[in-house]
């Protein structure tokens, strides 16, 4: 194997052990995808999808989280809510954007 490739591969399995320990549920390590995609489906548009999916990302990875009470070795439960606000201020400043661009 290309030693630089070699590298990356185990940063990238350090990066997935810590995620999957502080978001997968222990009996199914996909439950946070399969939750965001039920919020996801409430929607039609496609940017609101994009912007949703970042939130039930976030929501889901939040409720692991809090349901195991554990300390996350990523980011902390204070920024997971802190990321939150930030998204739902993006999609809002998103629609008032395109409502202002359709009044013109």
């Amino acid at each position: 194997m290309i030693p630089e490739v070699e590298v990356i591969l185990n940063q990238i399995k350090v990066i997935h052990e810590k995620k999957n320990q502080d978001y997968s549920a222990k009996d199914n390590a996909y439950e946070n995808f399969e939750r965001a995609s039920r919020l996801i489906s409430w929607f039609n548009n496609d940017i609101d999808k994009t912007f949703v999916n970042h939130i039930a990302t976030k929501l889901a990875r939040l409720a692991t989280l809090l349901n195991n009470m554990q300390t996350p070795q990523n980011e902390s439960i204070e920024d997971s809510y802190l990321d939150l606000c930030v998204y739902c201020i993006l999609w809002y400043g998103q629609y008032m954007s395109y409502k202002n661009r359709l009044s013109k």
